[in-house]
């Protein structure tokens, strides 16, 4: 077993390499994220650091490399379980990179959200992963600069970076698809929007369209509630402004799963059976999906993939030294099917 040092004071990078029965320079590549390392002296340091208690001087670091090993994530609202899922899947792969991550919460404000790249401007942190949903079309230039940056979800602009997102059209296209091969015909849609800057609001109004215009559906705007705050009593207002205008869907997809669980909610306070007398699909497989009442069917945005490629990428341009020109990649989407609305 590995022994603090003697003085028992703070251990050193001398105390860890002495007890790893490695270099000085060893530790310190080690702790700078050298690529070019056997697996097995890795193991050795890590192991010797965790039980020396070893904290590296940041501040020293940050003096001799310019970096900082901290990442900034700025999010648009972390009450939103998909945010705080997301944040903690960030988390953990800057982790296994060896950065640490300061998160931001905007909450749903532009000034917040165009405040939250001086963190990387003022060399607090060394890369910039964002999503910000309140930033419009003329926006684009805030983010002009060459450091590191990764920007996720749907834009209203040409993001000036490596831009990572779900194909919102499509996997609300499939959600809807789905509702309609299991015999639903007066399909409602909640929290999509006809008009305005592109969204995920807009995005998915599309998808949810093309699927009923390819399966011969009208497309019936009293069927599509727009709803301000994606959250549980959005949804159950907007089923309650349904049902009180005379219309009856027989399946529902919620733009978020938030809204899905307000919708169930006031479905079975109306007396209604899910899904013998409405199905309900929602978006974004948040852990509670899992264990709402019934289940709730869901699309999945593939949150850990985006966390890896989001982080491997900032990483990437970081060690790079510049901005990775810019670009979109989308991830793969999937229904995941549960109670509220089985496979078909």
């Amino acid at each position: 077993m590995v022994r603090s040092n003697v003085g028992g004071g703070r251990a050193t990078l001398h105390d860890v390499a002495a007890a790893a029965g490695v270099s000085v320079t060893t530790v310190s590549n080690y702790l700078s994220g050298y690529p070019y390392m056997r697996q097995s002296t890795k193991d050795r340091v890590r192991k010797a650091i965790d039980e020396l208690g070893y904290v590296a001087n940041t501040a020293a670091r940050t003096l001799k490399t310019g970096r900082t090993g901290l990442l900034t994530l700025s999010v648009s609202d972390l009450r939103q379980s998909y945010f705080a899922e997301l944040a903690e899947r960030i988390i953990a792969a800057a982790r296994y990179r060896n950065y640490g991550v300061m998160i931001e919460s905007t909450g749903l404000n532009r000034d917040r959200e165009i405040g939250s790249i001086d963190s990387v401007r003022r060399r607090m942190t060394d890369g910039l992963i964002t999503s910000p949903a309140c930033m419009g079309a003329g926006d684009a230039a805030a983010f002009e600069g060459d450091y590191p940056l990764v920007m996720l979800g749907v834009q209203p602009f040409t993001a000036p970076c490596h831009h990572i997102l779900v194909d919102n059209v499509q996997a609300a296209h499939d959600a809807t698809a789905h509702l309609i091969k299991a015999d639903c015909s007066r399909i409602a849609l909640i929290g999509g929007a006809e008009g305005g800057e592109e969204s995920s609001r807009t995005t998915r109004m599309r998808g949810y369209c093309e699927a009923l215009r390819e399966a011969g559906i009208p497309v019936r705007h009293e069927l599509i509630r727009e709803v301000r705050d994606w959250n549980a009593l959005g949804g159950a207002r907007a089923v309650t402004a349904l049902f009180d205008d005379g219309i009856r869907p027989d399946g529902i997809l919620a733009c978020n799963d938030h809204l899905a669980f307000g919708v169930m909610r006031q479905l079975k306070d109306l007396g209604l059976a899910i899904p013998g007398d409405v199905r309900v699909v929602g978006f974004d497989n948040i852990d509670e999906a899992r264990f709402a009442i019934p289940s709730l069917t869901t699309v999945d945005q593939s949150a850990d993939t985006v966390a890896i490629k989001a982080v491997d990428s900032v990483i990437g341009q970081i060690e790079a030294g510049t901005r990775a020109p810019a670009s979109v990649e989308h991830v793969p989407h999937s229904i995941v099917y549960r109670a509220s609305s089985p496979e078909a």
